[in-house]
């Protein structure tokens, strides 16, 4: 390893970089549409990052020993790079399976979230991501140069010299944080990365008693053999008792939030392949309404009204709505409209107004299940200005409420009439009609995007959506056309 100045390095703990898998779920499957209010900090590549207060706490106190401000401050800078690579990795792989991600670094390292689940295969290759390029483009490098001829005569310059700030510090925590936290990140403990890969393999249940086990062992390991080492116990051991308290409560049946979620701001609205986002649109879930006195916000008043939509309280809505201060979302007052039943006109004029649609998915879940997105659809794509646009946000917002069917259908009236997007239109009724349950119906359709000239290969092979139409017998011959 290189001469040591002193007792300085014996300072450092093992802690490990808690990430994610594709599928964004910590604990026992955290839905994909939970709120999430977090903001990011700035953005990489695209993507969407925040960092959390208890990260910088718990950097420097991972290394409070060192003895000198200026060796802490070095050792945050290497700990921020690294696990944000770390992150990043994860991010990128999601990003090549067609899919948005957002990054927080918390107290515990950080984590990589996206709002649409992988298939297996996909889900392991993102959770490997993040350790590999740690690995692959800090670690091993930062190993190599520190071992070199090259780094011991750093090493020796740093030694004989009185300035602490240089090279070899920064070489030292680089290989030591890469290769020893990727390592420890690919344990089979959730929500490890490794964690998350046997939880693909075997489940939920399976992987929580296999993390409480090897949580358990690597938290004697590591307490027993230094005291460098007993951050690491500490955390080996919470992360056994907390899959041990969920495997209980899991077998009670008892549901709540898990241990592990942290919040996550929500990944950009990129424009998705014909012009839609890439994620569903979120909300905030409301004040209880005896917290609210007098009359409301209209941002909250927004949100009770949302929730009494979905329970199909029309009075309650309405009571909200007498109370409110000021103007709130058209949508909002559009769907008591529809709810009691008046019709179709006030939502038709939000979506005009607004063509990219309303902030959550109520009013496609609600309009879905009521048989009138159809209807709907075709009042909009009458319209002289907007109506395509708003038609082609209604298909999106159906098919990320699951409401699979009527997204479908609604995708094959905005079909007709698109022209920019006819291709991209054509390929989202595919997945549509994948996610349905006929994937037949889908297999033309995918027939009918190469013909308006779809030519992305990559989401051809990699949509998880269409998992049922590339196991069919003419999928390779529609695939051929792409060569």
């Amino acid at each position: 390893m290189g001469p040591r100045r002193g007792e300085r390095w014996q300072a450092l703990r093992p802690a490990t970089t808690v990430g994610r898998g594709s599928d964004g779920r910590p604990g026992d499957g955290a839905a994909y549409d939970r709120p999430v209010t977090a903001k990011a900090h700035f953005h990489v590549l695209g993507i969407p990052v925040r960092i959390e207060p208890l990260f910088w706490i718990a950097a420097v106190l991972l290394a409070y020993n060192l003895g000198d401000a200026r060796l802490i401050l070095m050792w945050v800078a290497v700990v921020l790079v690294s696990v944000l690579v770390h992150e990043l990795g994860h991010g990128i792989a999601l990003k090549l399976f067609g899919q948005p991600s957002s990054i927080v670094l918390h107290g515990f390292g950080g984590l990589t979230s996206s709002p649409r689940k992988l298939d297996r295969a996909r889900s392991i290759a993102v959770s490997l991501a993040g350790p590999l390029a740690a690995l692959a483009l800090l670690g091993i490098p930062a190993l190599v140069l520190r071992d070199s001829e090259w780094g011991n005569e750093v090493a020796i310059d740093y030694a004989l010299s009185d300035d602490v700030f240089g090279l070899w510090p920064v070489l030292f925590f680089a290989a030591y944080v890469n290769i020893w936290w990727s390592i420890a990140n690919l344990l089979p403990i959730r929500p490890l990365d490794g964690g998350n890969v046997l939880t693909e393999l075997v489940g939920v249940q399976p992987a929580r008693v296999v993390s409480v086990v090897v949580g358990a062992a690597a938290a004697v390991w590591a307490y027993t053999h230094a005291d460098g080492l007993r951050y690491a116990a500490f955390f080996a051991g919470f992360l056994a008792f907390v899959n041990l308290s969920e495997y209980r409560r899991d077998q009670q049946g008892v549901k709540g939030p898990s241990a592990f979620d942290v919040e996550t701001p929500a990944p950009d609205r990129a424009p998705r392949r014909g012009g839609r986002p890439t994620a569903p649109p979120t909300r905030r879930d409301p004040a209880p309404v005896h917290q609210l006195g007098g009359d409301l916000e209209p941002a909250a008043a927004e949100s009770l009204v949302w929730n009494l939509v979905r329970t199909g309280d029309v009075p309650g809505a309405r009571r909200v709505l007498s109370r409110t201060r000021g103007p709130v979302s058209p949508f909002a007052t559009a769907m008591v409209a529809f709810v009691a039943g008046e019709g179709l006109d006030p939502l038709v004029q939000a979506y005009l107004g607004r063509p990219a649609g309303p902030s959550n998915l109520v009013p496609a879940t609600v309009v879905g299940d009521r048989g009138e997105a159809e209807a709907l659809a075709q009042r909009l794509l009458t319209a002289s200005s907007g109506g395509v646009e708003a038609a082609g946000s209604l298909q999106t917002h159906l098919h990320y409420a699951e409401r699979f069917r009527p997204a479908a259908l609604v995708g094959e009236l905005v079909h007709d009439v698109a022209t920019a997007t006819r291709a991209q239109t054509a390929f989202d009724v595919a997945c549509s009609w994948s996610r349905a349950g006929d994937p037949e119906r889908a297999l033309r359709w995918l027939a009918v995007a190469l013909s308006d000239g779809f030519t992305a290969a990559g989401l051809l092979d990699g949509e998880p959506d269409l998992a049922p139409v590339r196991a069919l017998p003419g999928w390779s011959e529609v695939r051929a056309r792409l060569g």
